[in-house]
């Protein structure tokens, strides 16, 4: 009974610790869980962002396209009264186009519908909306709705899309287009994410008073305090909020867990009885008074009862060693008692794993150790075997942030049996391994510290003698010891910081307190070359001494120079991010003077914060500047390094390598999707798409392999694979399948380059393929960047027999009197009007005007996106002589369009 009594206190204990690691199992699951699908919301949240944003600055703005016919009727000196009405009446005629404004520098030129908004013409820009005067301060496009027009008698709710009119960053005016407000949260496609499973809510930051402005939302009664959330601006700031309608734990899932934590619980509590045996017996042990608790070995009263039964019973001579770790003491508080057991409990196996013949262990006090072994040896063998012992018995000491290593001394001397006994054996050896150890000489003290200076030991200090002579010496090492350390640290040219003295001094300020907080500041001056290459490395130096000047205000001592004209700073303030990138970006909007010259720097900042971005220097180091790489090669002028950057980067770092080895090897898929003549009822053209496997079964975005491939500098290697897999398809399969031509297309940079023509046209002729039978696609942005230009190299394709289709037909800048200047063959409709064709009489007559057009200008009319039978009856009856879309065919691999194209002569 007693002894029940007494075990009851550890079987509750047990009872109750199960529990705590249970309910941290659960909490762990749960977390790992919830982070998972938050995970996979953040995913979304970037596609849907990127969506918007998109929609919002390109798809949706018409006020954009306005506004350069705005600018260049300006030029012209137009009177806008004179032309708006003309270039705006097609818009208004759309349902969801509500009101259209014309400002000349802060007066109100024109609006339309007259009748409804005519009498506002001639006001000032302060009469309107502030949303109309933050256009004017931002100099970019602005968008703000949902709102209605305090001028609108219809009082309709609508989204305002401003687009300032700017001339070298001087405003000149701007356009207002306003867009029903059902029809763009239709464009926005949020819905989709109720059906996905998503609740969401859009909304936006008010400017003037700071209130959340709630755009669009699934469902008005459900709390998005712990919902993902991701922010853009517009350039207000607009954010949208999702979770799961179902929570982020489902009920199958919480079902699940608690039968893992039943599971863990029953296994713990049965390991729990193990582990309490084990104790008791170990305890039983220790009774003894013979074994040491923390490393199992003999203590001193053990071993020596064991080393006499050796020298009694045994026949063999044995070697006794000594080891004494040499400040282990001082080492031992500063690693810490966990650490320092765990080091205790690991000399057993290091025994075992050195020493393979019998033998016996023990510890006689903190650092010293005591091993003898049954085994005849020589001196070298005894020596050789003392050394290694003496590494594995090695402590490994952090000390300011470095590893140090406390090496075991040794001495060992040989006992006959039958003659010596263990107490005295032992007393002997550890005397004269004392008296050698006080008759080393100074000079290997200093030797010895020298040696760990050498080896990277950073907390060497020489210490006092006695002798005068000692003394100075020892002063004159240290002297030199800290100018090491200064040539070690420090940049010799600005006397900053560098990289080795960041990590120590973020180490040391890691080691001293985990759960401070910091945040990491990198700024890179853009183009800095220049200033050297244009003036001088002297003018150079002194705009980096100004950086360094100005950046030593908020970060103080906390400044390092890492490479170049990249700097680092550690905050420990406070401040938000947003707030710190601010006062740089204020601190380099004043112009370095040097001497005569004035230099106005453009600069790159990025962030990351210990401990959410790194727990160590290294990590921290490694991820501010995976987060600089992306900022060179996105344009972003600001980046605060997160998890999801760093899968971008290796996202798109994948894709590239797949891409280059593709080409490489000459494995990258190109498909093409069939083009069906309506007149004959064939299939007479194909559009060669690029595919690029993912490795899991799919394929890569074409828009990102291609906009990657753009920013990466290998597009042009990319154009001509696909165009060389193409014109052999069209040489050896297309013309005996049917196909009169294929379309492949071509990026800018392809267009652009220094003899383009030449290029593609060698490309084309190496295949055998006739140019007759080649359509090369472009979109309006490539005009737009440098008509004089692409026309130029157009016409030469053109002259060479080469056909060109204009591409995206219907989102970009052109109005049907343009296509008349294009250096075009076809023009493809884009699948954002054809949707609209069942729903939009508008658009049904603006396909129309375009295929009348086309046709006065000769020009063959494709519409793209056509997947249903009402859709193509009616684009039929527009006058387009061409479909490509899901209704006839997907894109295929060239086998499958072989075949299908083989099959399907004609199609009803």
């Amino acid at each position: 009974m007693d002894r029940f009594i007494r075990r009851l206190p550890v079987c509750l204990a047990a009872v109750l610790l199960v529990l705590v690691l249970t309910a941290a199992t659960g909490l762990g699951l749960c977390r790992s869980i919830v982070g998972l699908r938050q995970r996979e919301a953040e995913n979304i949240l970037f596609y849907y962002s990127e969506k918007i944003l998109l929609q919002m600055q390109g798809t949706m703005n018409e006020a954009g396209a306005l506004a350069k016919t705005a600018y260049a009727m300006e030029k012209g000196q137009a009177d806008p009264s004179d032309w708006f009405e003309h270039a705006a009446g097609p818009l208004l005629e759309r349902d969801e186009v509500c009101i259209t404004y014309l400002f000349e520098g802060d007066i109100l030129a024109a609006a339309l519908p007259k009748d409804r908004f005519g009498n506002l013409v001639g006001r000032e820009l302060q009469d309107f909306s502030y949303i109309y005067t933050l256009a004017k301060v931002v100099k970019d496009l602005v968008v703000e709705g949902p709102v209605v027009l305090a001028d609108d008698p219809q009082q309709q709710e609508v989204f305002l899309f401003l687009q300032p009119i700017v001339e070298k960053d001087a405003y000149l005016g701007q356009v207002a287009v306003a867009l029903d407000r059902d029809y763009v949260l239709g464009q926005l496609g949020l819905n989709d994410l109720y059906t996905q499973g998503y609740d969401y809510e859009l909304w936006r930051v008010e400017p003037q008073n700071g209130n959340k402005e709630v755009i669009a939302s699934s469902r008005a009664d459900v709390d998005f305090s712990l919902a993902q959330k991701t922010v853009f601006y517009l350039p207000t700031q607009w954010t949208l909020s999702i979770q799961p309608t179902a929570g982020w734990l489902s009920a199958a899932q919480w079902v699940s867990l608690i039968l893992i934590c039943m599971l863990e619980a029953a296994a713990l509590l049965a390991l729990s009885f193990l582990w309490c045996t084990t104790i008791q017996q170990k305890r039983a042990l220790e009774k003894t008074g013979s074994m040491d608790k923390d490393t199992g070995l003999y203590n001193r009263k053990g071993f020596t009862a064991a080393l006499d039964g050796w020298l009694s019973n045994g026949d063999r001579p044995v070697t006794l060693f000594y080891f004494s770790i040499e400040g282990y003491i001082q080492a031992a508080r500063m690693i810490g008692e966990a650490e320092e057991l765990e080091f205790l409990k690991s000399i057993p196996a290091r025994l075992d794993d050195y020493i393979h013949n019998p033998y016996l262990a023990g510890r006689l006090d903190a650092g010293s150790y005591i091993i003898a072994v049954r085994e005849k040896m020589e001196e070298q063998q005894r020596e050789d075997f003392a050394k290694g012992l003496s590494l594995e018995l090695l402590l490994q000491v952090r000390m300011d942030g470095e590893k140090n290593f406390l090496m075991a001394r040794y001495q060992y001397a040989c006992c006959q049996p039958g003659v010596c006994r263990g107490e005295e054996e032992i007393s002997k050896l550890i005397h004269e391994y004392y008296r050698r150890v006080s008759q080393e000489s100074p000079i290997r003290m200093l030797t010895e510290k020298c040696c760990q200076l050498i080896a990277g030991k950073s907390d060497v200090t020489f210490d006092e003698y006695t002798d005068i002579e000692m003394m100075e010496l020892s002063k004159t090492f240290n002297r030199y010891r800290k100018q090491v350390e200064q040539l070690a640290y420090f940049d010799p040219v600005f006397n900053v910081g560098n990289r080795p003295k960041f990590l120590r001094d973020t180490n040391m300020l890691i080691s001293y307190d985990k759960k401070r907080r910091f945040k990491l500041y990198c700024v890179d001056i853009c183009s800095f070359s220049q200033y050297n290459e244009l003036f001088s490395a002297s003018i150079g130096d002194e705009i980096l001494h100004e950086v360094l000047r100005r950046l030593s205000r908020p970060f103080g001592s906390y400044v390092y120079r890492i490479n170049g004209d990249v700097f680092l700073g550690v905050s420990l303030s406070d401040e938000s991010v947003g707030f710190f990138v601010t006062r740089l970006q204020k601190m380099f909007a004043t112009p370095i003077t040097v001497g005569n010259l004035s230099f106005l720097l453009q600069i790159r900042i990025v962030a990351c914060l210990y401990p959410e971005h790194g727990e160590t220097p290294g990590d921290l180091l490694d991820h501010i500047q995976s987060a600089l790489r992306f900022s060179k090669e996105s344009g972003d002028a600001v980046v605060v390094y997160s998890r999801q950057l760093d899968e971008i980067i290796r996202t798109e770092a994948d894709i590239l390598r797949r891409m280059k080895d593709a080409i490489r090897e000459d494995t990258l898929e190109v498909w093409y999707q069939p083009i069906m003549q309506l007149d004959g009822g064939q299939y007479t053209a194909a559009e060669a798409l690029v595919r690029l496997p993912d490795g899991n079964g799919g394929h890569f975005s074409a828009g990102q392999v291609i906009s990657l491939a753009e920013r990466n500098g290998i597009v042009e290697e990319l154009g001509d694979y696909v165009l060389s897999r193409a014109c052999v398809f069209m040489q050896n399969q297309g013309v005996g399948l049917g196909l009169k031509r294929i379309g492949i297309n071509l990026s800018v940079q392809q267009l652009l380059v220094g003899n383009s023509a030449r290029h593609l046209l060698e490309l084309i002729h190496s295949t055998g393929v006739d140019p007759r039978r080649i359509t090369l696609e472009i979109t309006e942005s490539i005009l737009i960047q440098s008509i004089d230009r692409a026309a130029e190299v157009l016409e030469q394709l053109r002259l060479s027999g080469v056909h060109i289709a204009l591409d995206d037909f219907g989102v970009g800048y052109s109005s049907l009197n343009y296509l008349s200047n294009l250096p075009v063959d076809v023009i493809k409709i884009d699948r954002s009007l054809t949707k609209q064709i069942l729903t939009s009489p508008k658009q049904c007559a603006l396909l129309k005007s375009i295929a009348e057009m086309a046709a006065i200008n000769d020009l063959g009319v494709v519409a793209e996106g056509v997947e249903t039978q009402e859709e193509l009856n009616a684009i039929a009856v527009s006058g387009v002589q061409f479909i490509q879309g899901y209704y006839y065919a997907r894109p295929m691999p060239e086998e499958k369009v072989c075949h299908f194209l083989s099959q399907q002569d004609t199609v009803g």
